[in-house]
């Protein structure tokens, strides 16, 4: 049996994504909700857990970046992805309809700012761990509103105050994707399917144009990048004068095409110092892309 660790509690969207991805393990699985994002990781890293899910990627909202520095600092790997569309409501207690305050996700309630300054802009917004936690929280108390799923907040007994409250951009649904995570790759390459690999490169030196230099070989080596992300670097990165950056890419591909592979050999060269053996470049896994 495969265990699968995922942010709580059940009735998530992230609970969901779980859902549809166990489906796809040929083996029979247990569901483990756990109260963050890191405790998922940790659980997979210390084997707690076989496997794990986690946000990674909002429409409107954009990078979680927690997923993939968690997924860097515990060594884990990405072996697939959900995409879910986000539909989010408004629910309250039928006993009590206060408008004083707001729970929700804080991703959730920055997914819903709009609706929310046109109908309730003096309300006070109280973020909490998942958007199912809202609408408990409100169920329990009997006062508040609660942004989740329309399913969460029927299954907390809550009545619908407002439906697929969500901000719009460009007249497309929102959506999430979701990562599933392991300690060791588990996306087999498959020439009539098409992938994502993500990368993360830690340049141990610097000089003008570095980031272009990046984007060069993944166009010489004939890969598309899809996303591109930076952040202080996680490594401990000696460049004088300068506060050192990291790269997470999210590149068309398998990690075994023989495109990828040499670019990310390329890379590896270019980007560490004569002399030293150091880490650059990372690929923390490929998967099939949605």
């Amino acid at each position: 049996m495969k265990i699968i660790s995922h942010l709580g509690p059940k009735n998530t969207y992230t609970g969901q994504a779980t859902r549809m991805l166990a489906e796809r393990i040929e083996e029979e699985t247990e569901l483990v909700d756990l109260a963050s994002l890191e405790a998922v990781a940790r659980s997979v890293a210390l084997h707690e857990a076989d496997m794990g899910v986690m946000a990674y990627y909002n429409y409107l909202e954009g990078l979680v970046q927690e997923c993939l520095d968690l997924i860097y600092e515990n060594d884990l790997k990405i072996t697939g992805m959900q995409r879910l569309p986000i539909v989010l409501s408004l629910g309250a207690h039928s006993e009590n309809h206060s408008t004083a305050e707001v729970y929700s996700h804080p991703k959730a309630l920055a997914q819903c700012s709009g609706w929310l300054w046109d109908h309730y802009r003096d309300s006070k917004q109280i973020p909490t761990t998942s958007t199912a936690a809202a609408a408990q929280r409100v169920a329990e108390a009997k006062s508040g509103l609660a942004i989740a799923s329309s399913e969460a907040l029927k299954k907390y007994g809550l009545d619908l105050v407002g439906e697929d409250i969500g901000n719009k951009r460009y007249g497309r649904t929102n959506f999430t994707d979701f990562y599933l995570v392991a300690r060791e790759n588990g996306c087999a390459f498959d020439k009539t399917r098409e992938y994502l690999t993500m990368v993360a490169i830690t340049p141990h030196v610097d000089r003008p144009g570095l980031l272009a230099e990046i984007l060069q070989q993944t166009a010489y080596h004939n890969l598309n990048n899809v996303k591109i992300h930076s952040r202080p670097a996680l490594d401990d990165v000696a460049i004088e004068g300068l506060e050192p950056q990291m790269f997470y890419l999210e590149v068309v591909g398998h990690r075994n095409n023989d495109d990828m592979r040499r670019c990310i050999d390329s890379l590896r060269y270019k980007m560490k110092p004569e002399g030293r053996d150091i880490e650059v470049v990372r690929v923390l896994g490929s998967y099939e892309r949605p």
